[in-house]
């Protein structure tokens, strides 16, 4: 019994020392990963998801053992895609590209699985770039025609963030992630962004 509860402590006490050797010291990197990205709210009915990536740094700022701020700075391709109900066009694709910075809270839970975390908490994005982007097929030729719809949509977006994330002590990374938009894609149109992001990196 004796030796059962000394080897449970010196496991738990090796678990602690790998865990807090994972967010010891101020790391930085980049991360990059693909989105799911769809769009809610009214007649959001007949939408596809756009699939696209994101592209960014990271960096984490440990507070405690187990407890970090995450901040990073994102580009990422979000929009949908619909069949058209324009005369001479078969499909439409609205692609809207943002600069996002979250910043995320993570807490690790190590006494369960080191280098795991739960994160949450707020971003905000910038727009960089609003295309409506139309295609028609004749004759196995694809025409398009894009138009810019960036006076038309809402320079600011800003949502909510919620996540799981694994951290490997070489400094690799994984993480999913929803992103809950809040903000109006559109001004006065209730529709907001709805993403799904599953990503990986390296923090130095």
């Amino acid at each position: 019994m004796i030796k059962k509860l000394f080897f449970s402590i010196l496991l738990l006490g090796l678990i602690s020392q790998t865990a807090t050797a994972q967010i010891e010291s101020f790391m930085m990197g980049f991360k990059f990963g693909v989105n799911f990205a769809d769009i809610e709210g009214e007649e959001t009915d007949g939408l596809d998801p756009r699939t696209s990536i994101h592209i960014g740094l990271a960096a984490e700022f440990p507070v405690n053992e187990i407890i970090a701020i995450h901040p990073e700075l994102l580009y990422s391709f979000q929009g949908v895609s619909f069949d058209s109900e324009l005369p001479n066009f078969d499909t439409e694709s609205l692609q809207l590209d943002y600069i996002y910075l979250p910043v995320m809270v993570k807490y690790y839970p190590f006494y369960v699985v080191p280098g795991f975390s739960v994160e949450t908490g707020p971003q905000v994005g910038y727009l960089v770039r609003a295309i409506s982007e139309r295609k028609n097929t004749v004759n196995g030729i694809t025409e398009t025609s894009d138009v810019d719809i960036k006076e038309f949509t809402s320079e600011v977006d800003f949502g909510v963030n919620f996540g799981l994330g694994y951290h490997f002590e070489i400094g690799a990374f994984v993480q999913a992630r929803y992103s809950l938009g809040l903000g109006e894609i559109f001004e006065d149109a209730p529709i907001h962004h709805s993403v799904f992001q599953f990503s990986t990196g390296f923090k130095f």
